[in-house]
């Protein structure tokens, strides 16, 4: 029988209390009960609530530089990467898209994370700044860099790249949030995002590459 992982037990179990009632909504006390075990015995694993607070949020983000391996982004300089995305074809961008999405929306650690943020980042400047680069500014910022080069080398239509990337990532933020918690409802949710890649590819596009 596989050995008991009391820290990471502590983890998850801390993270689904913080993702429901927010930190200062739980203690100690609460985690300890979640996991089965006395507070004392807590202690051993974690100084405090805030180490476990801070422990999560380090965890999580070297989870999701993890799961990004997973998501078959074209790798290599970003002229390389613009070429694979252009000649691909929309299917190259609904696929990524789609999976992460996935990732975001069903990966128990994920969504509980973001939902974590979502309460705390009210409260916390730090935990605003980490909500924001891992939600929002990260993924603006790539995508800009990417259609910035894909205009570049003629894939795509003249435009303002970051206004190009807030009209791409903003429905799929939007459609995040819709769908969240609704997981009967996630075939809806993929097929509204492919159509929503169709149409922006359809505007974006130069008519000539495919």
């Amino acid at each position: 029988m596989a050995k008991r992982n009391t820290k990471e037990i502590i983890l998850f179990e801390a993270l689904k209390l913080f993702a429901d009632k927010g930190y200062d909504g739980v203690t100690v006390r609460d985690i300890a009960t979640e996991v089965g075990i006395m507070q004392s015995s807590l202690y051993k694993h974690y100084k405090s609530k805030q180490e476990i607070f801070d422990t999560l949020v380090d965890k999580m983000q070297s989870r999701f530089k993890d799961a990004s391996t997973s998501f078959q982004l074209p790798d290599g300089e970003m002229q390389e990467m613009a070429k694979e995305y252009a000649t691909g074809g929309n299917e190259v961008l609904k696929k990524i898209s789609s999976e992460i999405f996935h990732y975001y929306l069903k990966d128990p650690y994920a969504s509980l994370f973001r939902k974590m943020l979502s309460i705390e980042k009210y409260k916390n400047g730090d935990i605003d700044r980490i909500y924001r680069e891992v939600y929002i500014d990260s993924a603006i910022s790539y995508q800009a860099a990417l259609f910035e080069e894909m205009i570049k080398q003629g894939f795509m239509r003249q435009a303002n790249s970051e206004v190009m990337a807030l009209q791409f990532f903003a429905p799929i933020f939007l459609l995040l949030n819709k769908y969240d918690g609704i997981s009967e409802k996630e075939e809806d949710a993929i097929e509204i995002l492919g159509k929503h890649i169709e149409q922006f590819d359809m505007i974006y596009r130069k008519g000539d590459i495919l």
